[in-house]
């Protein structure tokens, strides 16, 4: 179920919103937005604790009425959470059932599968429509009954991996969202898609039973130096250098979080050609502050296991089941997987026989009805590889 949350909202626009504002000053503004968006990993909690302070965060640099911040499991697309602010409680549900049905089906203006598979990633609604919001499908049911006068959904992609979705809405007296609006969610949506990715890590160091390799803690000095750390992370540091040194790139991740914006990143190969990931970020509070590192395998992004034992899938059609959830079409789907069209429909008609669906929009639906929403509403915790950690569903 979403997490709702009550603030106070701020005015919809500044009073200096709309002036013109020099080129560099503008430039300064989207760096400091990143920057502050990557600090809040020094600040830790959990996914809705980091959440409530990233739409707080936003809300001064584009102001908004209602944000829905959600997380996806990048192998589908499919939303694993939701953190709502600014919205009424009571109708939520209703409007998440509609909402989906116009996703799954793919029938809407600036669908999420759409702006994330045509490389959009950001869509105004005020700007596609033209200003008649009442193109759009959604109107009646979703947006009427908010008054809204706009809609930005954006993509939270990080390399080629979705990891979020954000949807804001401006209601009643609020103007649209501007080009500057855009352009200022667009310098901060990588980083807010490493932002949930670094903090669903954390979580699964504290529960790494369900994960085949579970990642290892680091926590070292601004120097370096390594104060103490936990025996899945002596494994990973003894499998980049089983020398008993510290590998050189655990000091360049802690000089980087502690004088750098607050998050860093590194990829190399492991001594078995396997690659490994660090990420790296300041904790709180403190005189000399410590630097937490997150060692994990790289892992390609397909769908869970889980799923597959459900619907009997072989390996192909597992990658077969995800590139269709994600809205590709059969030559995207061939075209991904060097096969034939031809072949690709062979393998979309055995799943669709192994599911129990006859079109691709039914296929998606029946993934999150049968699969997702079961393990939101019994709020499980999302897994930084886009399944669940509790995969713990009640009867």
């Amino acid at each position: 179920m979403a997490s709702k949350v009550g603030i106070a909202v701020p005015p919809a626009y500044p009073r200096f919103q709309g002036l013109a504002r020099p080129v560099g000053v503008v430039i300064l503004e989207f760096v400091n937005l990143c920057e502050r968006v990557r600090a809040l990993a020094a600040e830790g909690g959990d996914l809705t604790a980091v959440r409530g302070r990233l739409d707080r965060l936003l809300r001064t640099s584009v102001p908004y009425d209602i944000a829905a911040i959600s997380t996806v499991d990048p192998a589908t697309m499919l939303w694993t959470s939701c953190f709502l602010s600014g919205q009424p409680a009571g109708d939520e549900r209703d409007r998440e059932n509609v909402l989906y049905e116009l996703e799954f089906t793919g029938t809407d203006l600036n669908g999420y599968r759409d702006l994330a598979n045509d490389g959009r990633l950001v869509g105004r609604l005020h700007q596609t429509t033209g200003g008649d919001l009442t193109r759009a499908k959604r109107w009646e049911s979703l947006l009427s009954p908010l008054s809204c006068v706009d809609e930005m959904r954006v993509i939270l992609r990080s390399g080629t991996m979705t990891w979020g979705t954000l949807t804001l809405y401006r209601t009643g007296s609020s103007r649209p969202f501007s080009d500057r609006d855009e352009a200022t969610i667009r310098a901060a949506l990588t980083a807010i898609a490493d932002l949930f990715r670094l903090t669903m890590l954390r979580a699964a160091l504290a529960s790494p039973g369900g994960l085949e390799r579970p990642p290892g803690l680091l926590l070292v000095t601004a120097r370096g130096e390594i104060e103490s750390v936990t025996d899945d992370g002596r494994a990973w540091l003894a499998a980049l250098d089983d020398r008993g040194r510290l590998p050189s790139v655990v000091r360049s991740i802690a000089v980087a979080a502690a004088t750098g914006n607050g998050l860093a990143r590194a990829a190399l190969p492991a001594r078995d050609c396997r690659w490994v990931v660090l990420h790296g970020s300041p904790m709180p509070g403190g005189d000399s502050p410590m630097i937490a590192i997150i060692i994990e395998g790289a892992r390609p992004v397909v769908v869970s296991e889980v799923i597959a034992g459900a619907y009997g899938l072989t390996p192909r059609e597992r990658e077969v089941i995800g590139l269709a959830a994600q809205g590709r079409s059969t030559r995207q789907l061939a075209t991904a997987l060097g096969i034939s069209p031809f072949t690709a429909q062979d393998h979309l008609k055995a799943v669709f026989a192994k599911t129990g669906v006859r079109t691709r929009a039914e296929l998606v639906a029946t993934l999150y009805v049968q699969q997702y929403e079961p393990r939101r509403a019994s709020a499980s915790q999302p897994s930084p590889y886009g399944w669940y950690l509790d995969d713990q569903v009640p009867a």
